[in-house]
């Protein structure tokens, strides 16, 4: 069976606040306004947030993210996880990304 579905990458300058376009700025995902823009966020309790934060917080400031990941902040898109469904499909194939 072929797939409709196709993959999007990230965009580095992507501004409409989906977690994958954080991917070369990850200042972003520390933002509340950021996190509150995207619906998985909804599902993360403080107890998982609040590591998160700290780890990325403190990753930042001592340059570790930038040391492995620094090469994403001027790459100007990132194969993700987001797809794309042509328009006018439906159902469960479409919503399980098949």
């Amino acid at each position: 069976m072929r797939s409709l579905a196709g993959k999007d990458p990230g965009i580095l300058d992507c501004t409409d606040g989906f977690d994958e376009a954080s991917y070369g700025c990850p200042e972003t995902l520390l933002d509340p306004a950021a996190r509150q823009a995207c619906s998985a966020w909804n599902f993360v309790d403080d107890d998982t947030r609040e590591p998160f934060d700290r780890t990325l917080r403190r990753d930042l400031a001592s340059g570790a993210w930038d040391d492995r990941f620094g090469h994403l902040r001027d790459r100007p898109a990132y194969g993700g996880l987001v797809r794309r469904h042509p328009r006018g499909m439906t159902g469960p194939r479409v919503r399980a990304g098949r």
